[in-house]
């Protein structure tokens, strides 16, 4: 009887120890495993889980495909036991520090987009990882790429790297993308013989040769904002697809004569007034030329694949060599769009032209009729001149004499919004527009402007009762620029 109560005794004793520990226990169990509210939520919401229900290791071990994009977290902590995720997704969040994402050994694509992440040397355990995107941060330093050998895509557009040696043993990267960011040296990616897409727009890069290793495998180049003067480095690159070169000083197009597989072409911003270099580019189904001096689309007229044409702010006056061609007007989606934009330019969209006509069968941007000037254009030999589309009668034709092209300044300078006099007794023309007074006399090389005198490199004729100047004239004095289509024999003044 004694020993049963004295057993009773010893383990009511070890209940009371045992009690404290199992609560403590219980308690520490129902601690939360993740910090950052915003984070919880958004994995109860991917996974199912009612917020009346604890989110255990096993819930996050159960994660494989995650994207968490655009909820406001900032903590990561507790991520580190969803050790079986192979795709995550965090971009646009307020991210900084990449801890918890050390021991995800099986992640393989990994998006931190948008974030105020400054390292990303927590992610060199990361074997697997084959797909980084980190544009939109603070990262400085790409190093940890050296621990990364089966890196095959890397977004790091729009940080703050300056220095890439670290690429050079990036044997497996196919894609790069660093635009906007403060490179200066590119001599590593000279190793990346499996590159085919590099983005560089928007950097320090003066030297651009390094790439000339790379002419067999890229598909894709863009080096925007460069300064670029010319594209000569780019003639043996017969399988690129596409380029972007936007915003440099390119004015020859030359050296892309023979990259036929080239699809997309972004030249946007650049000096380019010819485009007969295209021509031949019978794949060539977008392209981007805003803001550029092209005038003549002839080279345009056979390329029956191009469905995208943006032509703003240029010095297009004649839409008859594309006119059988035909352009994108829906997305896929159904939604309208405008494959063909040309707003800016020199079309006379006065309603009933020939031009206007043209203009609507192509589904043009209408926001184009709005914003047009007119050229002048004279035949050499003929008395009819065109202003826009309307025709003019001359009582003298243009003509080219010992290597000049002379035309009649009363017309041109008139239809400028000029005032011309004639003295007859003088011989001298006087023509008025803005602040500016012109003064010449007939077979004199010396012009009076306002009060300086110039010298012309012709004199100044009179023919049939008409005065000529040569054309230079008109480009240097009179603010227009003049191109010569020698198909036609015809003079084209642009107003500026």
């Amino acid at each position: 009887m004694k020993k049963r109560a004295l057993s009773l005794l010893i383990f009511i004793f070890l209940l009371s120890l045992a009690l404290p520990g199992q609560a403590s226990m219980e308690a520490v169990s129902q601690e939360p495993i993740i910090k950052d509210g915003n984070l919880e939520k958004s994995i109860r919401s991917w996974i199912g889980k009612k917020d009346d229900e604890p989110l255990t290791k096993t819930d996050l071990e159960s994660l494989t495909v995650v994207s968490l994009s655009g909820k406001g977290i900032k903590d990561l902590q507790g991520l580190e036991y969803a050790v079986n995720i192979t795709d995550l997704d965090l971009d646009i969040n307020e991210i900084t520090d990449l801890a918890p994402l050390k021991k995800l050994s099986k992640i393989h694509t990994l998006s931190l987009k948008a974030n105020q992440i400054s390292s990303i040397e927590e992610l060199s355990a990361l074997k697997q990882l084959k797909y980084l995107e980190i544009s939109w941060n603070r990262v400085s330093s790409l190093d940890v790429v050296k621990q990364l050998p089966r890196l095959i895509e890397l977004g790091a557009a729009h940080n703050q790297i300056s220095n890439v040696p670290a690429l050079s043993s990036a044997a497996e990267l196919a894609y790069l993308k660093m635009d906007d960011n403060a490179i200066e040296d590119i001599a590593p990616l000279g190793n990346m013989k499996k590159l085919t897409y590099l983005n560089v727009s928007n950097n320090k890069i003066k030297d651009f040769s390094p790439l000339r290793m790379l002419s067999k495998s890229l598909t894709y180049l863009g080096i925007d904002g460069h300064r670029v003067t010319d594209l000569k480095l780019l003639e043996g690159f017969k399988n690129l697809e596409g380029l972007s070169a936007n915003n440099n000083n390119i004015e020859s197009l030359a050296p892309l004569a023979k990259l036929t597989k080239l699809s997309t072409l972004d030249l946007s911003s650049n000096r380019i007034k010819d485009i007969e270099p295209l021509n031949h580019l019978n794949k060539l189904d977008s392209l981007y030329l805003n803001n550029n001096r092209v005038w003549n689309l002839e080279p345009l007229r056979n390329l029956k694949a191009l469905k995208i044409l943006h032509l703003n702010n240029n010095r297009v006056w004649d839409l008859e060599p594309i006119q059988n061609n035909s352009y994108d007007f829906h997305w896929d989606t159904g939604a309208e769009r405008y494959g063909l934009q040309l707003n800016d330019n020199y079309l006379d969209l006065s309603q009933g032209t020939q031009t206007y006509k043209i203009f609507k069968k192509l589904n043009a941007d209408n926001y184009g009729i709005k914003s047009q000037r007119k050229t002048q254009r004279l035949v050499i030999g003929s008395k009819t001149a065109y202003v826009g589309d309307s025709i003019y009668n001359l009582t003298a034709a243009p003509f080219i004499q010992t290597g000049r092209t002379y035309v009649p300044i009363r017309f041109i300078s008139e239809k400028l919004g000029a005032n011309v006099n004639w003295n007859q007794n003088t011989k001298e023309v006087t023509i008025q527009k803005d602040s500016k007074t012109i003064r010449w006399v007939v077979g004199n090389k010396q012009v009076k402007i306002n009060q300086q005198t110039v010298m012309s490199d012709a004199p100044l004729l009179l023919r049939n009762n008409s005065t000529f100047v040569p054309v230079r004239f008109v480009s240097e004095q009179l603010n227009t620029s003049v191109e010569y289509l020698g198909s036609k024999k015809m003079v084209i003044i642009f107003p500026e």
